[in-house]
């Protein structure tokens, strides 16, 4: 890592931050609406999301000593790889329980995917520079996000506005888009990500998945004790409950009003990209 400079170091950190989240500005319009299309009702549209949030719960703890133990970039690559193969079952799934496997899926990329990359950026400016302040890149990496699935979101809704292409719905080209950049992804985490720090071996491994019940208690008691630490996560529960909600009907309510699900996902596309670039200007603010 010595050999980068930390200027060399940000740019390939924000390029993959950037990447990272390239498919996800693709999906963020058409997901709801490909599910209703492929015969999902929202009930289960509901439960099929839960599939995600449940396997982050499960994993997000025990994960944590995995970018340790086995190193930031073979973790990166699989949880890449895992978000990769939920892509593509995505692309033709057609029932509750596939599209339940899809959402697992993402749970463990999620899990996998939270931390390793931010700790690999801070440790190899910190390599290349003891010296170097690393906040900035941090801050920068907001900016990157939100332009990142801002001109997802456009492309997605123009893609939407195309379509559809053979017997490809215009639905599913988002899909099939975001499945090219993820491979596009991984081929940049391998060339861009160098980590010459040592794996600390399946002592840390043990480690991280022994000790994250025992994690899990602590934090339920001091819950319990603090009232300030509970009213800021009850904050954050209902703030999460509405937006996920919100994010969810509005496909489906715009769909009603102009009563074409394919036009809904090709309107929400440049109103999303508004959204996503007004948070990166607010981030670089």
């Amino acid at each position: 890592m010595s050999a980068l400079s930390v200027r060399q170091v940000r740019f390939r950190y924000l390029t993959l931050y950037g990447l990272r989240w390239l498919p996800s500005g693709l999906m963020i319009p058409v997901m709801i609406l490909l599910m209703q299309e492929r015969g999902l009702s929202l009930s289960q549209i509901g439960l099929v999301f839960t599939a995600q949030g449940l396997v982050v719960l499960a994993l997000e703890l025990p994960t944590g000593g995995f970018a340790d133990a086995l190193g930031r970039k073979p973790v990166l690559l699989a949880a890449w790889v895992v978000c990769l193969a939920s892509l593509a079952l995505m692309a033709v799934a057609d029932s509750f329980w596939t599209f339940f496997l899809v959402w697992a899926l993402q749970g463990v990329y999620r899990a996998l995917d939270s931390g390793p990359l931010e700790s690999w950026y801070v440790d190899a400016t910190l390599a290349a520079d003891p010296d170097a302040g690393y906040e900035r890149g941090l801050g920068w990496a907001g900016t990157v996000v939100g332009v990142a699935i801002g001109a997802g979101a456009l492309l997605s809704g123009g893609l939407v506005a195309l379509g559809p292409v053979g017997p490809v719905s215009a639905l599913t080209l988002p899909v099939l888009v975001a499945i090219v950049l993820q491979a596009v992804s991984i081929v940049a985490l391998l060339a861009l990500l160098v980590e010459r720090r040592p794996a600390s071996g399946t002592a840390t491994l043990r480690a991280s998945v022994v000790e994250a019940p025992r994690m899990v208690g602590r934090a339920v008691g001091l819950l319990r004790r603090n009232r300030v630490l509970l009213a800021l996560v009850a904050v954050e529960l209902f703030w999460g409950f509405g937006m996920v909600t919100f994010e969810s009907l509005l496909p489906v309510r715009l769909s009603e009003v102009v009563g074409d699900a394919d036009r809904a996902a090709a309107l929400l596309g440049p109103a999303g990209s508004a959204a996503w670039l007004a948070n990166a200007a607010g981030a670089a603010l």
